[in-house]
Parts: structure tokens; sequence; C-alpha cells
């Protein structure tokens, strides 16, 4: 079994003089996502940077929803492989930040449609419950760690595989995720009190504050991937060669 507590102290060990760079590869996706949360947020007022739509007053905001969607499945679920492969490469002592695009340039399309199928099986969970789409989510949640070894592995195996390394260990999962809510929540107010003061930055300040949290919760999953990987190799759920592995990575 793992502990959330040595996960923890050991994504601190990981990192440790990388600190700057993994900052950086979740601000990334932080920033995407807060640019555009913001758009759909602000609704009518910030669609002029949709020109072409400006006069379709009353549905700027769904079209902008949309745009939030679109964005999310095509960038934001290839670049959190990307994030999952610098945490998980980082571990090892393989540091560089153009990691974070890899799930762009390594099989773009089965990344896409393996991390798509995710997407809409929580969202489709979501939708009939909460507690379905949560339970969902924490069954796939090492398909992007998966994806980051082997781009090129077929959805329904990664998924399979990350329901077994999963199985019978959501409610821990569930709760080392809860055992980060305050730092989120810290990273929120404080985000909220800069947007006060800047309020035409406040996405940026929302994006700085949530990058920081991000590091230490991306960097503590990693290593609980990696837990779970080396087991899942032990008890031959899964071979080293399905997931791409150098003798390096498998110590």
């Amino acid at each position: 079994m793992w502990d959330r507590t040595v996960l923890k102290l050991n994504a601190k060990l990981a990192l440790r003089g990388h600190y700057l760079t993994a900052y950086i590869v979740c601000l990334v996706s932080s920033l995407i996502n807060s640019i555009f949360a913001s758009l759909v947020s602000s609704g009518i007022d910030s669609a002029y940077l949709f020109s072409p739509f400006y006069s379709i007053k009353r549905s700027k905001a769904p079209l902008l929803a949309v745009v939030q969607i679109l964005v999310t499945i095509f960038v934001i679920l290839p670049l959190s492989v990307g994030v999952a492969r610098f945490f998980v490469r980082n571990h090892f002592g393989t540091t560089d930040a153009k990691m974070v695009l890899s799930g762009f340039s390594m099989d773009y399309s089965g990344t896409l449609g393996n991390m798509a199928a995710v997407f809409f099986i929580v969202f489709l969970g979501t939708l009939l419950l909460v507690i379905p789409g949560i339970i969902m989510a924490l069954k796939y949640c090492m398909v992007p760690y998966i994806l980051s070894d082997n781009p090129s592995i077929s959805g329904k195996r990664a998924r399979q595989i990350s329901n077994l390394m999963t199985y019978g260990e959501k409610e821990s999962i569930f709760i080392l995720y809860l055992s980060f809510f305050g730092w989120y929540l810290l990273a929120w107010a404080a985000a909220g009190v800069m947007s006060k003061i800047v309020h035409p930055l406040g996405w940026l300040f929302t994006a700085l504050a949530y990058a920081a949290v991000a590091v230490y919760v991306d960097a503590t999953v990693a290593e609980l991937y990696i837990f779970m990987r080396d087991r899942a190799i032990r008890s031959g759920i899964v071979s080293p060669a399905e997931l791409n592995l150098s003798p390096a990575e498998m110590q």
C-alpha cells in the first residue's frame, strides 16, 4: 500500500532544484484554462474578442462555452498528457519544459482520441449524478500517465490498466486529491483579492495562483502513478514493454 504523506515527501524531493521549470509547465495549462474560463464567465462583455460574432449578442456566452469545450478537448487534454510525462520523467532526473508539448508531437490523434473518450465517459457519468462522475474520474485518473509512457497504446487498454491500477484504491485516491483542498482554497482567495485590486488581469492572477498548487498536486500524483505502475508490473497486469519503459524507469 501507499501512503499519501510519503508520496508528498517524494514529490517535494523530486521538485528540489526543478521547481521553477515545473511551475512553468503547470502555468502553461493554467493560463489557457484561466483565459477561456474568464471569457465564458464574463459572457457578452468579453465577446468583442470574437468580433465576427459580435452581432449575435444573445448567443455569445453559449458560443464561448462551446469554444471552451473544444479548447479543453483539443488542447487541454493532450496538454495534460504532456504535463504527466514531464512529472514522471522529472522523478527520474529528466527535466525538460518542452515535454509539456509532447502530447501534440507524439501521436496527437491517438492521445486526443483516448483522452476525449475518458472526458466524455466522465461527463456522461456526471450527467447521471455527481458521484458516478467522480468514480469514473478516479477510475481513469491514470490514463494520462499511461499515455505519457506509451502514446500509441489503445484507449481500451489504457482504460483497462488504469481501472486495474485503481481497483480498491478510489477512496484513498479521492482523499489524496481532497488533501490539497486547503491549498486550492488559499489560491482561490489570493487570486480573488488580486482580481479586485487589478480587475482586468484577474484571469492572470488566477492562473499564477493555481499553477503554484498544481505543481505540488501533479508531482504527487506522478509519484502515485510510479508506485502503481511498479506494482502493476510486478503483479503481471502490464509489462514494461507495453509501457515503453527503459531499465532506468523500472528502478
